[in-house]
This record gives structure tokens, C-alpha cells and sequence, in this order.
């Protein structure tokens, strides 16, 4: 039976094993001993600030870069590793670039079927066409890219990638480009693309919500290592230190110092039972754990400044002893405005307890 002319081909997914990656730029260590497995048909999402270290990578799994050390699999397969280096052309991969890398002088369908050389020509149209349907732009498929959108181009990208049905799919920043507007609908369009061709998925991101939508796991990287992988949940809620809790969500940073189990702090005192007696630690906490009521209540504090912010409103509130006032995101608390005396409650919840970082 033929496949429905609406459906991505389905890939054969592919298992990646990477096995103390390390990889060096002279004398800079890009990829310091990174190990990682990624299951077939997994979306991952390698997250990280510029400079960590993710795109590097991201080209070691492509081939575009040898492991200084270290081993790379796919399948059973040892495509990088000592005396092992499989070429990138021979790696079943398909590569969705942050320029899309289109080609200025082919026709969108040309594009797609680009890497279909081993079909016949009557083939290769009809399964580019079929992708190009299924990412809703076969009535571009005569035209060329500069006369698409940034996010049509994208999708375009994504369908020349996957025609070839790679065991697995990089892409690298491939929403950055986008206006915020766009961004939302094409991140939703391509992961229903991705679920439905099923290949095994490493999108590189910097942007934390991106990672949450897209990945049904976290690879967050800082200085070349992995800090820590797991859902976006588990990194979310529990985060290993508050770096990781800083790069998810803005925090309130109280410090203190740990006594019979918990740390005290001007805002009470919170469980840390993993802490060592007499230890500093910081309480991080989320600003939509934080309530604003009646003065009189909870925290004595006064708002120093309000902004609005849309669905929520941002308020800066001084509570004594601490050094900055506390940032709280709530919906619009009604009447409240610079100067106000408010009581501060805080949802335990949204308290996270880490050792200081502070020697």
C-alpha cells in the first residue's frame, strides 16, 4: 500500500551514544568529557548560553568535527571513535541549519528533493511534493525561497531534511531567526512534524521555554560538560544547583545559614536536609510563589515599583533585611502601586534550597 500523499515519510530511528565526548580547539576544551544517550525516535533538546559548547556538539554527532577523545555510536555502529571515523554523507543524518542553508537558485520542491539523487526524477518529485504538502507549502513548490517567509523557509528546511527519512534529525537554532509572533506557531507545526515521521531528534536551543515545548528531555550544558538531563519537569522542579534553577526561571536569592535541618532566613525558614549543620545556603525562590495581601499579614513589605506586564504584573517589594527587594510576578493585584504596605506569603512549593556557592 502506498503512504497517504499527507503523511511524513516515517523514519527508521536511529539510537546515539556518545561515550566521554571530549573535543579541543588548541588549547580550548569545547567538549570536555560529555557522555549521553538518546533513544530512537527521542526529541532532545541541548540547552545551553553561547559558548557552552552544544553546536560544537552537535557537528561531532553530524562528522563535521572529529572527537579529540572518546566515542560516538549510532545504533551498533562506531561512527567516531579511536582508529573509527564514518563520514557525515554516510551517517544517515539530516541537518536543519539556523540560515535553513537553502539554495537561492533551486525551487522550493528542487530544494526538497535535492537529496533524493538515488530516485529516479519522477520519484523524487513526488516524495518531495509530499513533504512539502504535509509542512502546507506544496503551492510554493514552483517558487523559490527568497519569495517565503522566514518561517516558510524553515518548514522548507525541515522538509528537505526529512525526505531522505534519516535515523536521526540536528537542528541547530532553527527558530532563532523568527519574529516572537511566529515563533510559537512554527515550534508547534515542526514538533507535529516530528512526531509524525518519528526520526530521532537533537534540536540545539538557548532558549529555556523553547527547550520545555519542544524536547521530551533536557540536555543543559555549561563550559563544555552536561549538568544535568533529564524531563523538563524534573529539571525545572528539581533543579541540581541554583544555576540551573537561574537559567529556567528568575529567582529570588535569599541567603542563610542551616540549622537543625532547614536555613533561616528574613523570610523564615525553609527545609534543607541535605545541607551540612552550620552550612551557608541560599533559599531560591520563584516570584509567582510569592503573594501580595493585606499589610497586616504574612511578611511586612512595601512595593517599590509595579510595571505591567500583560497577563501578569511585575512588582519590586522591600521586605527588611534584605539587600534587594524581592521581584513577585501575580496578576494584577488591584490598587497596587509604588509605595504601598503589603504582607508577603510565600507558597513553599516554589522554595528551592541549595548550598551557597560562596566559599
Amino acid at each position: 500500500m502506498q503512504p497517504s500523499p499527507s503523511r511524513t515519510p516515517v523514519s527508521l530511528a536511529s539510537r546515539l551514544v556518545l561515550d566521554d565526548v571530549h573535543h579541543d580547539y588548541g588549547t580550548l576544551e569545547a567538549v570536555a568529557g560529555v557522555s549521553l544517550v538518546v533513544e530512537p525516535g527521542e526529541i532532545l533538546c541541548l540547552l545551553g548560553p553561547s559558548g557552552c559548547g552544544k553546536t560544537t556538539l552537535l557537528r561531532l554527532i553530524a562528522g563535521i568535527e572529529r572527537p579529540s577523545r572518546g566515542s560516538i555510536r549510532l545504533d551498533r555502529t562506531e561512527v567516531a571513535g579511536p582508529g573509527a571515523f564514518v563520514p557525515p554523507e554516510q551517517r544517515n543524518i539530516g541537518l536543519v541549519f539556523q540560515d535553513y542553508a537553502l539554495f537561492p537558485h533551486l525551487t522550493n520542491l528542487e530544494n526538497v528533493a535535492f537529496g533524493l539523487r538515488a530516485l529516479s526524477p519522477k520519484e523524487a518529485r513526488e516524495e518531495a511534493l509530499r513533504a512539502l504538502r504535509r509542512v502546507r507549502l506544496e503551492h510554493y513548490a514552483g517558487d523559490f525561497p527568497h519569495a517565503l517567509s522566514g518561517g516558510e523557509q524553515q518548514r522548507v528546511a525541515l522538509a528537505r531534511a526529512l525526505v531522505p527519512r534519516p535515523g536521526i534529525l540536528l537542528m541547530d537554532e532553527p527558530f532563532s531567526g523568527l519574529d516572537s509572533r511566529l515563533r510559537g506557531s512554527v515550534r508547534a507545526e515542526t514538533l507535529s512534524v516530528l512526531r509524525e515521521a518519528r526520526a530521532t531528534c537533537i534540536i540545539v536551543t538557548h532558549d529555556p521555554e523553547e527547550a520545555m515545548r519542544m524536547g521530551d528531555r533536557i540536555a543543559l550544558m555549561r563550559a563544555g560538560t552536561l549538568v544535568q538531563v533529564g524531563t523538563p519537569e524534573k529539571l525545572y522542579r528539581s533543579p541540581v544547583d541554583v544555576e540551573v534553577a537561574r537559567f529556567f526561571c528568575e529567582i529570588n536569592e535569599v541567603e542563610g545559614i542551616v540549622g537543625a535541618g532547614r536555613i533561616a532566613t528574613p523570610l523564615g525558614s525553609f527545609p534543607a536536609p541535605d545541607l551540612r549543620e552550620g552550612s551557608g545556603a541560599v533559599a531560591a525562590i520563584r516570584p509567582q510563589g510569592l503573594e501580595l495581601r493585606a499589610p497586616g499579614t504574612g511578611i511586612a513589605g512595601r512595593v517599590v515599583s509595579h510595571r505591567f506586564l500583560g497577563e501578569l504584573d511585575l512588582y519590586e517589594v522591600a521586605v527588611e533585611g534584605l539587600d534587594r527587594p524581592l521581584v513577585v510576578r501575580r496578576r494584577t493585584t488591584a490598587g497596587l502601586s509604588r509605595g504601598h504596605d503589603v504582607g508577603v506569603h510565600i507558597d513553599p512549593a516554589e522554595v528551592l534550597v541549595f548550598a551557597s556557592a560562596r566559599p
